[in-house]
């Protein structure tokens, strides 16, 4: 999970994205993202053979404070997201494939490419109905981990800084670039539990988002993962916001983990409900 078992988000980190607005297109950045991707997506499936399983970021806030052996890939794929908001009169469902492919360089870095190539919104109010279907925005990002890719004892902290360009569909991007920098940090008390707390600021169109989630995670035999978060978030124009929730995850093999995870507002600001599915897959070469 994002907190750090190999077996949470952000996605980032958890969640992703739970701030909605309208969006312009921008096609040299999407020409540019698109060429990422491929390039990354080249790379995951060049790498048949297995290495030992890393820490997934997913499910959960956050992100693992591993980062992935030099010269591995993982894919990281919600299906999908599910977000629901009620604001000025309307209700917004949206659905988001959100994707994360992350690889491995070495000297304790990651690369990581994120975007979501699905996503769909129905909109109701007003004696009005609308659905929309499209692209999200795109980022890249660089990840540190104090320990590497080695378990480095009871503590751990990674820190993970990311550029997410404007290149998204209307409806489903932040309409601006947006630079954000995050820390997850990891106190593991026994090899059954752990506790995590992660920090990030988003910078966007000169207002800064503030979000601080605690997480306490408790794994049930060898496979089995279970988690409790909360997300504290404080946006410079939507207000306050406060989200409880929850998941699991669950290991198929060495390198193949499927979560589940539910996330509910607590108070009047940001969206109702968060949940999705998601799986996630790791392509190493033998140690």
């Amino acid at each position: 999970m994002g907190a750090g078992y190999a077996g949470d988000p952000a996605a980032a980190g958890m969640l992703a994205s739970v701030h909605g607005a309208a969006t312009r297109r921008a096609h040299n950045a999407r020409m540019t993202l698109r060429t990422s991707l491929a390039a990354s997506a080249a790379l995951l499936f060049a790498a048949p053979a297995f290495a030992d399983p890393p820490d997934f970021d997913r499910p959960g806030a956050g992100f693992a404070t591993t980062v992935l052996p030099v010269g591995t890939v993982a894919l990281e794929q919600g299906f999908p997201t599910y977000e629901r908001q009620r604001q000025d009169g309307y209700l917004d469902r949206t659905y988001t494939a959100d994707s994360l492919i992350r690889i491995g360089l070495g000297s304790a870095l990651e690369w990581q490419v994120a975007g979501s190539a699905w996503n769909r919104l129905e909109e109701r109010g007003s004696g009005s109905r609308r659905h929309a279907t499209g692209h999200g925005d795109t980022s890249v990002g660089m990840k540190w981990a104090s320990g590497g890719s080695a378990d480095a004892g009871p503590f751990t902290w990674a820190a993970l800084g990311k550029v997410t360009f404007a290149n998204g569909d209307d409806d489903f991007g932040n309409g601006a670039r947006e630079v954000s920098l995050g820390s997850t940090m990891q106190w593991k008390p026994d090899d059954a539990k752990q506790i995590t707390l992660f920090a990030n600021l988003d910078r966007l169109k000169d207002r800064n988002t503030w979000t601080l989630a605690p997480t306490f995670g408790r794994k049930f035999g060898s496979n089995l993962l279970a988690y409790v978060e909360t997300d504290a978030i404080h946006d410079a124009e939507d207000g306050n916001e406060l989200q409880a929730g929850g998941g699991i995850a669950y290991d198929i093999g060495d390198h193949v983990q499927l979560d589940a995870y539910a996330l509910h507002r607590i108070g009047r600001h940001g969206p109702s409900m968060l949940a999705g599915l998601g799986i996630s897959m790791f392509f190493g070469q033998k140690q």
